[in-house]
Parts: C-alpha cells; sequence; structure tokens
C-alpha cells in the first residue's frame, strides 16, 4: 500500500504540478493547464513583503529591494516538468521588461541547493531567487497561492499589490503583455 501511494505522488508531482479538482479549475478559469486570475486595481490586496536566503548562497533575496516597480514572483523547483518547460520564457520576458519590471524567483522543495542552482545554470536565468526547501514563504501567500501549484507566477502592481495569479506555465509573450498592462495602471 505504500508502495502505491508513494508512486501517485511521485506521478502527481511529475504529471501535474499544477493540478486542482475539477471545481476549483471551472473557479479559477482553468484553461490548457493553466489557472489565469487578474485583479481589478480596486480588488487588489496587498502582496507581503518575502525574503529569504539566496539561492546562489551569497547574502539575502527580498522583495522590498523593488517597491516601487511592478515585481514577478515565479515559485519553481528543478524537479517540475512544467517549470522546466517555462523557464525560457520566463527568462526572455525578465530580459524584455528589465526597464518596468524585477523577477524573483522562490524556489520550493529542493532539498539540495545545488540542484537549483545547476537548474539555473542550465536555463541561464538571469534575477535571483529565495531558497525555500520547506515551503515556508509561501505561508506568508495563504489563500492566495496554493501549496502544490507549481509552477505559479505572481504579478505585484507597483503598488505592491496582487495584480495577476498564474498556477501552471506562463509564455513569454503572456506574461510580457501583462506586465505592460499593470505597468499602465490596468
Amino acid at each position: 500500500m505504500v508502495g502505491v501511494l508513494a508512486a501517485a505522488l511521485l506521478i502527481a508531482l511529475v504529471t501535474g504540478c499544477a493540478a486542482k479538482t475539477p471545481q476549483e479549475q471551472t473557479e479559477a478559469g482553468f484553461i490548457g493547464g493553466q489557472a489565469l486570475t487578474r485583479f481589478a486595481p480596486e480588488e487588489r490586496l496587498p502582496a507581503p513583503i518575502v525574503a529569504g536566503p539566496a539561492l546562489s548562497g551569497r547574502g539575502t533575496v527580498t522583495t522590498a529591494d523593488y517597491r516601487g516597480k511592478v515585481i514577478v514572483l515565479n515559485v519553481w523547483g528543478s524537479w517540475c516538468g512544467p517549470c522546466r518547460k517555462e523557464a525560457p520564457d520566463l527568462v526572455e520576458a525578465s530580459k524584455d521588461t528589465a526597464a518596468t519590471a524585477a523577477f524573483v524567483g522562490i524556489n520550493i522543495r529542493d532539498s539540495n541547493p545545488d540542484t537549483a542552482r545547476a537548474f539555473v545554470r542550465a536555463f541561464q536565468v538571469p534575477y535571483p531567487h529565495i531558497y525555500d526547501p520547506d515551503g515556508g514563504t509561501l505561508v506568508k501567500f495563504a489563500g492566495t497561492l496554493p501549496p502544490n501549484g507549481i509552477p505559479t507566477t505572481l504579478i505585484i502592481d507597483k503598488q505592491g499589490r496582487i495584480a495577476v495569479r498564474v498556477v501552471g506555465t506562463v509564455t513569454r509573450t503572456s506574461l510580457v503583455d501583462m506586465i505592460d498592462d499593470i505597468e499602465r495602471g490596468r
């Protein structure tokens, strides 16, 4: 029985990192492996300031350093297939929007930082990451981020409010378009 449960857990992690129940999928607008939620400016809630040890091993990464800019928070794990799929798009979007947005990664559930660092090197990810192996950083987002919805991307507006939540993979084009809209105050 334990072997069956372990196999089921492994399959869920590998094939459906962002899986949700049918009801959650419908309520969140789940389409094609992605649940996208946009919040109108008057409905946006403040995003918590998050900080943690830098995945690089040097210092601390904190979203407080990017106040007044659009912030893109991407929650990922090196073990997550959809995270690998979206990594090149995130890299390109971060370059496309470097003048208007700051990207910060939150690496979770990688017990060995070297594995996560190898992911960052392999995909040439240019932005900083918080190393959060136990997922403690996500507690600050209770009610906003699903605890096992990986990958998840939040876009925080210049006023520090959550403007967009994407559970599932993002594309370069959609991410750049959403960042541009939020930069313009939409």
